[in-house]
């Protein structure tokens, strides 16, 4: 089923922030090109077809229709060409948040100018049947088998009834539309050897869709720092969404248009269902907010939810890189008989505070062996290695290795074993 999600949204009443009301348009209201309270539309298709190998088509013109006129969704772009089949349990946007008049609409209209469809023949073998032998979209060098004979499609269009007369006003509308494509291609009648499009095209279902308000704000006494000389603001925390039942990640950025401090997003039009919202991290950085993220949040019809996050902490953080190396008198000991490795050592980092880390050594690319702790705050720590149970070590320095770590500093430490013997 190749399903056409429209999202309807009003960008006037969205930008307040607040949820919208019903429109009070008058049934054969007709649109009004030039109104001044637009309404965004997004276009979705996705498909789960039947069994075709293949079904390309390409879409010139989207036209809504109401009482008085209609609107070309397309425009000046380019045709959208698309293969249903590589839609399968999966959404594309082919129209996505332009301007709608508002006003009443009963009919959306797909003018189709091409398309081929690759089918199993009887002997098992694969078999185009093509609008045109010339049709652009065409597999480089592929022979086409035959004919696909589109009536109508690349001039009146494909009709698709809403299933009520849409009043498109103060809030977001999104409508399912189902196209069928096992049923919609077959063979012609005869021993012509045509295939045809008839498509079976059902507009299933209208929901209203709801939005979310994001609200990001800084607890009272936390100030924002410096990464790489660059004074930090909430824009550098992209904001992402994800729809718990499955779909794309909406992501945007922050803005305080007001400059009142709290920095907003608005997510509009979002089909009603759960979402697991949360913001990006830079690297470098160790934050923390109230509540804690992710956090899910659920979108309902006709509403505006609003998140409210606020920042709690925010540290520059630094890291600390350990290597151990044998030196070249030096070697390690057998434990019943098995030979012991640099990768049997340990390295252990302590906080000021008792925090302990402690991690083993592996070999890198390089093939040195080393750790790496990232994500500290500055302050003071120690460190040391952690010989395997059974091995007396020497090292040639002192350990543990006191650290004083600066914030956004990187340092590194290099440990030596000098000896090594199996404990008695």
């Amino acid at each position: 089923m190749l399903r056409i999600l429209a999202r309807i949204t009003t960008a006037a009443a969205l930008a307040l922030g607040v949820a919208a009301c019903a429109d009070t348009t008058s049934p054969g209201a007709t649109p009004d090109p030039d109104a001044t309270d637009g309404r965004g539309f997004t276009l979705l298709l996705t498909d789960a077809p039947g069994d075709f190998h293949s079904a390309v088509v390409t879409i010139s013109e989207i036209n809504l229709h109401g009482s008085g006129g209609s609107v070309n969704l397309i425009g000046d772009d380019a045709p959208y060409t698309v293969d249903l089949i590589d839609l399968r349990n999966e959404v594309a946007t082919i129209v996505d948040d332009i301007e709608l008049p508002p006003g009443n609409y009963s009919e959306l209209r797909l003018v189709i100018t091409g398309g081929y469809i690759e089918v199993e023949g009887d002997d098992g073998s694969t078999r185009i049947f093509a609008s045109s032998p010339n049709y652009h979209a065409l597999p480089a060098g592929a022979p086409v088998h035959g004919q696909l004979h589109m009536p109508s499609m690349g001039q009146s269009g494909l009709k698709v009834k809403l299933p009520e007369h849409l009043d498109i006003g103060a809030e977001e509308t999104i409508v399912m539309i189902d196209f069928d494509v096992e049923e919609s291609f077959g063979h012609e009648a005869g021993n012509s050897g045509r295939w045809i499009m008839r498509p079976v095209v059902r507009a299933t279902d209208v929901t209203f869709g709801g939005n979310l308000l994001v609200r990001v704000r800084l607890a009272d006494g936390v100030v924002l720092p410096e990464l790489a000389g660059e004074l930090l603001s909430l824009i550098d925390f992209p904001v992402t969404l994800v729809p718990m039942a499955g779909g794309d990640t909406r992501t945007g950025t922050l803005s305080d248009a007001d400059d009142d401090g709290v920095f907003e997003l608005m997510f509009k039009g979002l089909h009603p269902g759960d979402y697991q919202l949360g913001l990006e991290i830079l690297d470098g950085l160790l934050v923390t907010f109230t509540p804690e993220l992710p956090v899910v949040t659920s979108v309902l019809q006709r509403e505006t939810t609003t998140e409210t996050l606020t920042l709690t902490s925010i540290a520059v953080t630094g890291s600390v890189t350990t290597t151990l190396a044998l030196a070249d008198s030096a070697s390690l000991p057998a434990l019943n008989g098995d030979q012991v490795t640099l990768g049997d050592y340990d390295a252990r980092l302590i906080s000021a505070t008792g925090d302990t880390t402690t991690v083993a050594y592996a070999a890198n690319e390089d093939g040195v062996h080393e750790v790496r702790f990232t994500d500290l705050v500055a302050g003071d720590y120690t460190l040391t290695a952690v010989a395997p149970a059974g091995v007396t070590t020497t090292y040639g320095l002192t350990l543990p290795i006191p650290i004083e770590l600066l914030a956004g500093e990187a340092e590194t430490h290099a440990i030596v074993i000098a000896k090594a013997t199996a404990s008695r």
